[in-house]
């Protein structure tokens, strides 16, 4: 691994769509800096080829296939982690999605996008935080977004709606369970350079949407979005609770 400061060392990090995108960056933001993680996703290639990223530089990485829309297969993706050790000492729930386009969207599109924005979220924090509870705290960082926050032209109106429902739960938690000693947040990206968006849009088209988009008028990397859910996550914000940090090149300030 790179020389950096080995800030998890000895703690489990659990990565829910850890394939790609965000969950990839910050699968190899925490390994990097000692973290054991544990990388899930419903794609098992994308998902094996992080851990053994992960592992060819040194680090130390479990692949486990969970749908976190699923509260078996939630409830198995959790104390698999637990397991490694007896603890889980920080969760990244990540996973998140949008089908159909706008306000008139089908009731097929408006069910598997809340159930994969929020609801995977809030099944995660369900197996999380009594786990938490019992081991004596932890940390829990959750994958919102700048359309829960404000108008997004780019997010549908389910999406939008599901991601202000992850502020909200993660602010709701927070103050719940702060008593024992358990941190909750989340992030909100703007518009991020992801596998998807690399798919369907080339630099050119992706530089006119963030200029629309953001004052720093270019696309944000995954790992800018994992530098904050590391820090999030770290001792650095022992302090920091029930906040929602936007990573979106000023898009909040306009």
């Amino acid at each position: 691994m790179s020389e950096v400061q080995k800030i998890f060392n000895g703690k489990v990090a659990l990565v829910t769509g850890g394939g790609s995108g965000i969950g990839r960056a910050s699968s190899l933001g925490f390994a990097e800096r000692g973290a054991q993680v544990v990388v899930s996703d419903v794609v098992v290639e994308a998902g094996e080829a992080v851990v053994a990223e992960i592992r060819a530089a040194g680090g130390v990485a479990h692949f486990v296939r969970a749908d976190a829309t699923r509260a078996d297969e939630v409830r198995e993706l959790i104390a698999f982690a637990a397991g490694l050790t007896g603890k889980l000492d920080i969760a990244h729930n990540n996973v998140g999605f949008a089908w159909g386009h706008g306000t008139e969207i089908s009731e097929e599109d408006w069910d598997r996008t809340v159930d994969l924005s929020m609801k995977a979220p809030w099944l995660c924090m369900k197996e999380e935080l009594p786990l938490m509870v019992a081991q004596g705290g932890g940390v829990i960082v959750n994958t919102a977004s700048m359309a829960g926050v404000r108008y997004a032209e780019t997010a549908n109106i389910a999406y939008s709606a599901a991601k202000a429902g992850v502020v909200h739960m993660t602010r709701y938690a927070a103050v719940a369970y702060a008593k024992h000693n358990i941190r909750v947040n989340c992030v909100s990206p703007g518009l991020v350079r992801t596998p998807a968006v690399d798919k369907h849009l080339n630099a050119e088209q992706q530089l006119a949407l963030a200029a629309g988009s953001h004052p720093i008028a270019r696309m944000i990397e995954p790992r800018e979005i994992a530098d904050a859910v590391i820090w999030l996550a770290s001792d650095a914000s022992a302090m920091v609770t029930g906040d929602n940090v936007c990573v979106a090149g000023g898009q909040q300030a306009v």
